[in-house]
């Protein structure tokens, strides 16, 4: 079943938060205007966010659409964190396998 993510303000930024265990598509639609997306990940509940490199071209655009993989799933799941500097208007996460 598909994800909706719904992103808030957090300073300059707009962040929403998911977890998964499996490789995903994600999709973003950003209001106008060009700025940076990046996605940070952890694998507890607690602890400090690491950057996942390397993030793909087209995360600058005002849609992003693409297939993450992280390689490694620990069992209670991977965190993720995903920013963006442009105020977000909607945002869907599919795991593999999901229609």
């Amino acid at each position: 079943m598909a994800k909706t993510l719904t992103f808030q303000k957090d300073g300059g930024i707009w962040v929403a938060e998911a977890t998964v265990a499996a490789d995903y598509h994600l999709r973003v639609e950003r209001a106008a205007g060009v700025s940076e997306f990046n996605i940070k990940q952890r694998a507890g509940d607690a602890g400090q966010w690491m950057p996942c490199m390397p993030m793909p071209y087209n995360v600058w655009e005002q849609v992003v659409d693409w297939t993450f993989r992280h390689g490694v799933y620990p069992a209670e799941g991977l965190h993720v964190r995903f920013e963006s500097g442009t105020e977000v208007t909607s945002a869907t996460l599919w795991e593999e396998g999901e229609g």
